[in-house]
């Protein structure tokens, strides 16, 4: 069940490309959703539909597996550099790493365009 999770957030980040365009903080009332793509990488869903991907400062082990972190932040916002730690099923820290940049993401218009024509093998015979 929480391999999905990851699953979920490839699949996602699959249909967006990167932009270049950063800001080092996120407001976490425009958070809708976080998914960790990896151990490395957050995927941070806004309220408005923008996607941000935000790059670890390291290594942040579980934190694919296990779906869920705590923020520790005095600020309402996510900011480069703020600690994440990552929670095991009962709560407890395995760990943490600290957050980069956010990077906007871009939804690619149409991913499927690499499909060929009325989606016919080439070669078949006729």
């Amino acid at each position: 069940l929480l391999g999905r999770e990851s699953d979920k957030a490839k699949e996602m980040l699959s249909q967006y490309e990167r932009t270049g365009e950063a800001v080092s903080c996120v407001l976490l009332r425009n958070v809708e959703d976080t998914d960790a793509v990896d151990d490395y990488t957050l995927l941070v869903e806004m309220r408005n539909g923008e996607m941000y991907l935000n790059e670890l400062s390291g290594r942040c082990a579980g934190l694919e597996f296990e779906q869920r972190y705590v923020h520790e932040s005095t600020a309402s916002r996510m900011c480069r550099g703020d600690t994440i730690r990552v929670l095991d099923a009962f709560g407890t820290e395995r760990g943490g790493c600290g957050l980069g940049d956010f990077e906007k993401l871009s939804k690619i218009e149409n991913p499927d365009s690499c499909v060929g024509a009325a989606g016919k093998r080439q070669g078949a015979a006729t």
